[in-house]
């Protein structure tokens, strides 16, 4: 064990030498199953070439919880449906990206821990077609002045999909279904945008506090309230919201919500779009078709055209 644990260090160090030397990228390559290091791979990188760009290709299933810290232009991608499964007791993130530029997950199976994926301390993180399963508590968890661009990754079995304070998450494609509090929670100091994700099948759908887009995309059969906003704006453009436990969008005092486009019917809970009743503020709330009971000036589903 100890031979081959040698041998590899040595690889990797020709490999970033050779690239360090010509001004290139280094592209690394870990295997798990044959008990090679990713933390390894991850101090080395970080000792000779931080600023990037470097490549870890990851294949195997890999047993581990690691830290990516003040790296940038980082790329670490999958092989053959490599996995990343936590190996704390579920006291630590599997994927903790701190003080980091341009750092890339693409392809994995990423299996419990405290959370998921975590990225902070003004990092800028790209995942990509992950598979990032509970139990945990979040599966991406986006904090401290971060910015997360989200693709094409199922994101289920958490207390919530995601969590996001303090930052901003773009979400492109994304499946966010059977977790038990809410798919995502955007709350205070966040901004969130989505065009064609799915919240499906959670606790709640969404939760938000911050500034919120949604561009198409469903939110639907989930046991709660499709959308609850607790505060902060939203502005709905295109999205489908039907068939959840309660109502489909539930505003408390002093939310906004635009509905510029959408169809928000056939909800459970008695209403489709629900007002608290002191000082929530609706627009065009007559175009998504549902049962309301929020009060709008008569003229504002209507815009006058512009003289």
């Amino acid at each position: 064990m100890r031979k081959r644990s040698k041998l590899f260090v040595f690889c990797l160090l020709i490999a970033i030498g050779a690239a360090t030397q010509y001004a290139q990228a280094a592209n690394l390559y870990v295997n798990c199953d044959k008990h090679e290091s990713i933390r390894r791979a991850l101090h080395l990188l970080a000792a000779t070439k931080p600023q990037g760009p470097n490549t870890i290709t990851i294949s195997g299933a890999c047993r581990s919880n690691f830290v990516v810290q003040s790296m940038d232009r980082l790329t670490l991608i999958a092989k053959n449906g490599a996995s990343l499964t936590d190996r704390s007791g579920g006291t630590l993130p599997v994927v903790d990206i701190e003080d980091s530029q341009k750092v890339t997950l693409q392809g994995f199976t990423i299996n419990g821990g405290d959370r998921g994926v975590v990225c902070n301390t003004a990092s800028l993180c790209y995942l990509t077609g992950n598979s990032i399963q509970g139990p945990g508590h979040f599966g991406v968890n986006v904090l401290g002045g971060s910015r997360a661009f989200l693709e094409s990754n199922v994101i289920q079995n958490w207390v919530r999909g995601a969590f996001i304070t303090g930052a901003q998450v773009f979400s492109s494609n994304d499946v966010f279904q059977g977790n038990g509090g809410s798919g995502i929670a955007a709350l205070w100091g966040s901004y969130f945008e989505s065009l064609n994700s799915t919240f499906d099948n959670n606790g709640d759908g969404i939760e938000a506090a911050g500034v919120m887009l949604l561009n198409g995309g469903t939110v639907s059969g989930n046991s709660g309230i499709g959308v609850r906003m607790l505060g902060g704006n939203v502005v709905f453009q295109g999205p489908t919201i039907t068939g959840n436990g309660g109502v489909g969008v539930h505003l408390e005092d002093g939310a906004f919500a635009g509905f510029l486009a959408a169809n928000i019917t056939g909800n459970l809970g008695g209403l489709d779009i629900e007002c608290t009743p002191q000082f929530p503020i609706t627009r065009f709330v007559a175009r998504t078709g549902g049962i309301t009971n929020c009060v709008e000036p008569p003229s504002s589903s209507k815009p006058k055209a512009v003289e």
